[in-house]
């Protein structure tokens, strides 16, 4: 059986805080996990937790966004491993992460994927504590929902085209399922640490669900501290020509700390989109006939080529 201890680093290297977060992270998701640890969860099967991103939830903007970033580039198979709780249909359906998901869709319906089906009440459901915003945005291109970036715009094209991303929505990505007796406080703890793993440099390995801090963050501190005229004499290494915090952009660093609204904010901001859009639940765009009335006049959508990878 392979070991689950976390991988250590020599001391000394300046990373402490990110390795009492990755021994934090990896001593809850030991204490709840299921049995096995690591399964293959469908994102018609999720519904993101109430815990998430201090209780404030997703950002409806940002699902599309990746879900547009996948139909223009491709799934990435680099996606971050998801961590879910792992509810029966009876439990999930009288949870308060329900009732606020029900509402959000309501609020939002032109531009959400449909509800979950009750269909088989002895089957597994999960609420999503890490990558909810995959998995929405995973369901918004497996249903086809109109997209918030115009009518011209049709995430459903996709799974026709791109054998990756249709074996992720159909098969399930790998994640770390905890289980239903998971306390709300731990629930909330997990969420928020996950929240880190990009800034700290650290990732939940999808073949056992253990998190190990990532040698590439290593190579991104040297590269940021060259591009600064660091240690290495202040020459500028290529590779690392458009990083800021460890590789990210500026918008992504935030996208990682923001609370729900706050994030739909920055997004709409960095695409142009008008706020009495959002506030109207979208109401532009319809599920058929999506004719040009339902069209984004004022702006293209995001370019090619830029992927909007996501945690929440």
């Amino acid at each position: 059986m392979a070991s689950r201890e976390t991988p250590r680093v020599p001391a000394g290297d300046g990373r402490d805080a990110a390795r009492a977060t990755v021994d934090e992270l990896n001593r809850l998701l030991a204490a709840y996990a299921d049995s096995p640890r690591v399964q293959h969860v469908r994102c018609r099967d999720v519904v993101p937790d109430g815990t998430n991103r201090e209780h404030t939830g997703v950002s409806l903007e940002h699902a599309h966004g990746i879900a547009l970033s996948m139909c223009r580039d491709g799934f990435d198979a680099r996606h971050e491993t998801p961590v879910v709780v792992r509810t029966s249909a009876a439990e999930l359906f009288a949870s308060n992460a329900w009732r606020r998901w029900v509402r959000f869709c309501d609020e939002n319906r032109a531009a959400t994927p449909p509800l979950l089906d009750a269909g088989d009440s002895s089957r597994a459901l999960y609420t999503t504590l890490g990558s909810s915003h995959l998995n929405v945005a995973l369901r918004l291109v497996e249903t086809d929902t109109p997209s918030v970036f115009g009518a011209d715009v049709r995430l459903g094209e996709a799974m026709r085209r791109d054998a990756a991303l249709r074996s992720a929505a159909e098969n399930g990505l790998k994640s770390v399922v905890l289980r239903p007796d998971t306390p709300q406080h731990h629930r909330r703890r997990v969420s928020l640490l996950l929240n880190r793993a990009a800034l700290d440099g650290f990732v939940v390995r999808a073949e056992d669900g253990v998190a190990v801090l990532d040698d590439a963050a290593s190579y991104l501190d040297d590269a940021n501290k060259n591009r600064r005229g660091g240690a290495s004499g202040g020459e500028t290494d290529s590779r690392a020509s458009e990083t800021t915090v460890r590789g990210l952009s500026l918008f992504q660093s935030l996208s990682r700390t923001l609370d729900a609204e706050e994030l739909s904010s920055l997004v709409r901001i960095k695409h142009g989109i008008d706020l009495e859009r959002s506030q109207a639940g979208y109401a532009d765009v319809s599920r058929t006939g999506r004719g040009d009335e339902a069209r984004e006049r004022e702006r293209d959508p995001p370019e090619r080529g830029t992927r909007i990878r996501a945690r929440l």
